[in-house]
């Protein structure tokens, strides 16, 4: 069978997209009123004591390699576009297994992996 660069693209493309890092997930609460975006948004490690209104809830999938801040900035993006005041934070960061390796150089296993992916998911909230 000849090679056909038109059967190649198909699996190029699917192999890429298995490779693409986790999206952001953004879900608007129902009935939530619509605000304009807002330019600060204050984490919170727990609910407020002050009255709020639920805007939606924000996944931030870490990948290996991400760093804490990166996912945070994230998620306060897209708390500003939904209008929020404050996004009330659930840490849900994993570990990566770990693994071993040969190393040629040396002959001798070593382990690899096991830090921590960064993931967060936070509930986006506008204050009354």
């Amino acid at each position: 069978m000849a090679f056909s660069p038109r059967r190649l693209l198909p699996a190029l493309a699917l192999a890429l997209a298995a490779c693409a890092a986790p999206q952001p997930e953004v879900v608007r609460a129902t009935g939530a009123p619509q605000y304009p975006p807002t330019q600060f948004v204050e984490l919170l490690d727990r609910a407020p004591d002050r009255p709020y209104t639920e805007l939606g809830t924000i996944d931030v999938p870490g990948e290996p390699g991400a760093l804490r801040a990166q996912v945070l900035a994230q998620i306060r993006t897209h708390a500003q576009q939904l209008g929020a005041d404050a996004v009330i934070l659930t840490d849900q960061s994993r570990m990566a297994p770990a693994s071993q390796r040969l190393n040629p150089t040396t002959g001798t296993y070593e382990t690899i992996g096991g830090q921590v992916i960064p993931a967060f998911r936070g509930v986006a909230i506008r204050f009354r």
